[in-house]
């Protein structure tokens, strides 16, 4: 299908909009995310440093981060019914604008509070808006775009941690550092003025003329129903878990644990995220060629042996190809989750989005709060056998009946109306 015969499809149920125009400035905005995620996580080992604080108590207060982006993601069907994906992801691009702002500014404990609600927000407001969107193409395109779109994210990340490194190793106070890089995600949120984005919930007119009809009134409890949502819902949580451990501490982990110089950090967890963009790549071929469960296994696989490398803490450069392996393994879980839910509903993909959103933040609450207080009871390395928990439950859910389910249904030839479509 053309994109002048896609624009015409959508114009016919919306305002008219342009599929290339919107997957580029979705990517771009995905991109920025990436960009404020490596900023934070370089961030981070000063601002600890700073502001004089502990691991655990640093991790507690990480906790507001994504307890605040959970209340926004429970707010979201509301936030549907009167913005589109365009007004939400501006919003999310403003708190994430407003965080790295109040992070450059802030001298004290309450400006990091402050910084830590509002990229609550941001993620929640942006992941919901992107994610929806990815879905959007793919269902009206036809193609996989989940997986380059997440290797668009790692590839900010990894630009940004790099970046962020160098910059404070070669003397720059970390807080002109955060504002230069704040600066260049102005643009793009101008831009997202001027683009309109897609229609949302496009089945629910024709749901409520024929009565509330299998998808017309959808929410959190009946997705659960679906036994592949259960698993890949779980292994959201168990994939996130990971990412939110390196995330948060992997830049601390080189710091102290091997007295590493921060660029030496910066440069790890870029390295994870670089990994993470490639693993993505690789996993869009995978999955389309060997199957979601074979993906799902070598993740499993990878995951768990990367935390077991880690857990040893040999010497630094061990150290630094575990989170290469991490990265490798743990990429292409989230995305993969997130397409198989699309099947759940596809017409209703700003609700399943969201939805596949709240594991990821409880993944966020729970984990580094606990990483942290298990590092400070034990020690940071051995704080890692949580990464191998989550790489053996990947593991063992990839062998349920309904990830076999899903490989089989992918698997099945075309339905003869797809090709009306073209």
């Amino acid at each position: 299908m053309t994109t002048e015969q896609q624009d015409g499809n959508a114009a016919a149920s919306g305002p008219e909009w342009n599929l290339r125009a919107v997957t580029w400035l979705s990517g771009t905005q995905f991109f920025m995310f990436g960009i404020a995620i490596g900023v934070m996580t370089v961030a981070w080992a000063e601002v600890i440093r700073e502001l004089d604080l502990s691991d655990g108590f640093f991790g507690t207060a990480h906790l507001l981060l994504p307890a605040v982006g959970l209340l926004t993601l429970l707010s979201t069907k509301r936030l549907y019914h009167r913005f589109d994906h365009r007004q939400i992801g501006i919003y999310g691009q403003l708190a994430q604008i407003g965080l790295l702002v109040m992070l450059s500014i802030s001298t004290h404990l309450i400006g990091l509070l402050i910084a830590f609600a509002l990229a609550g927000v941001s993620s929640a407001l942006i992941d919901t808006a992107a994610n929806s969107v990815f879905m959007e193409i793919e269902t009206r395109g036809g193609r996989d775009v989940m997986n380059v779109m997440y290797a668009i994210n790692s590839l900010g990340t990894v630009v940004s941690a790099l970046g962020a490194g160098a910059l404070i190793s070669l003397g720059m106070d970390y807080r002109w550092m955060i504002a230069l890089f704040t600066v260049t995600m102005v643009p793009v949120l101008v831009a997202s003025f001027l683009i309109p984005f897609p229609p949302i919930n496009r089945d629910e007119e024709a749901a409520a003329e024929e009565g509330a009809g299998p998808q017309g009134d959808i929410g959190v409890r009946k997705l659960m129903r679906n036994p592949l949502f259960r698993i890949v819902f779980v292994m959201t949580v168990l994939g996130i878990a990971v990412e939110s451990i390196v995330q948060v501490w992997s830049v601390i982990y080189v710091d102290q644990l091997l007295n590493a110089p921060i660029v030496y950090g910066g440069a790890a967890f870029a390295l994870f995220s670089l990994t993470m963009m490639i693993g993505r790549l690789i996993n869009a071929w995978l999955v389309a060629s060997l199957g979601i469960r074979t993906s799902f296994l070598i993740s499993a696989v990878g995951t768990a042996l990367s935390g077991a490398l880690l857990m040893a803490a040999v010497d630094l450069w061990l150290s630094v190809l575990a989170f290469l392996l991490m990265g490798m393994a743990i990429a292409g879980v989230q995305p993969t989750c997130l397409s198989a839910a699309t099947r759940v509903a596809p017409s209703r993909v700003n609700v399943v989005a969201a939805a596949m959103m709240l594991p990821a933040y409880s993944a966020f609450i729970a984990t580094p709060t606990v990483y942290g207080w298990l590092s400070d009871l034990t020690s940071l390395n051995t704080a890692m056998v949580l990464v191998v928990a989550a790489g053996v439950g990947i593991g063992l859910l990839s062998l349920a009946p309904p990830v076999a389910e899903a490989d089989r249904v992918a698997a099945a030839p075309a339905p003869a109306a797809l090709p009306a479509q073209q």
